[in-house]
């Protein structure tokens, strides 16, 4: 985490400096934007490690930003907002940021969330394995994608396929969260007619399953919106 690179997007030139201070102070770099104009391109060819974004800009707003950027990078996205409306939560949630901050709120609280999300990134980036396929590890879980198997502690734990799909899918989007919607297209993958709690009753027993086994990877609820998989602190 040591002079992780944080990107910090505000038209408040007040809140600009306080958040880019306070960053600094903790040991991160920090380059900050009063507007989006030339976000995405820097983004490009910085690549930077976190973003801390605000909805509410001149121009191009934070959820269009957002939007573009979601193209082409995973990496750990925190929107703020000065309005206290439940639907930019939800919308953010829905176009891919990881956590949304309502203003106002105190600096230390964001530099937590900011170092929470970047802990989570380092620790379970994937590595060589991960990427040719053969495998995914989030702690003590261990996904085998050739063979299909799921072991917790080096014991190898029974799912049905549609539990496996949907453990597989959250564990290689840790800290992503998800609508319902969103997790039937990936698991279901065809245009589902049903009820959506069958997204609930599928999260209830792979939880307990997970749970039971003792496995470092969570699922946590986002009352409103859907799920996303975490790691046990």
């Amino acid at each position: 985490m040591e002079m992780a690179h944080i990107f910090v997007v505000d038209d408040d030139s007040n809140i600009l400096q306080l958040i880019t201070e306070y960053l600094r102070k903790d040991g991160f770099t920090v380059t900050a934007f009063s507007d989006g104009s030339d976000l995405v391109e820097r983004v490009h060819t910085d690549k930077p490690d976190c973003l801390i974004l605000d909805i509410m800009m001149p121009g191009v707003n934070g959820l269009a930003l957002l939007t573009s950027i979601r193209t082409f990078t995973e990496m750990p996205i925190i929107m703020v907002s000065a309005r206290g409306e439940e639907m930019d939560r939800i919308i953010g949630l829905e176009l891919g940021c990881n956590d949304f901050l309502r203003k106002p709120f105190h600096p230390r609280e964001l530099i937590g969330r900011v170092k929470g999300m970047l802990r989570l990134v380092q620790t379970y980036r994937p590595n060589e394995e991960q990427e040719t396929g053969k495998g995914i590890r989030v702690g003590n879980l261990t996904l085998n994608e050739e063979f299909r198997l799921v072991e917790i502690d080096d014991q190898e734990i029974s799912f049905t396929s549609r539990e496996y799909e949907l453990l597989v899918f959250l564990a290689k989007h840790l800290e992503r969260p998800f609508s319902r919607e969103q997790l039937i297209q990936q698991v279901w993958k065809y245009d589902f007619m049903g009820e959506l709690r069958v997204v609930d009753d599928l999260v209830k027993r792979l939880r307990k399953k997970l749970g039971d086994a003792g496995a470092a990877l969570a699922i946590e609820t986002l009352w409103g919106f859907g799920y996303k998989a975490t790691v046990k602190g």
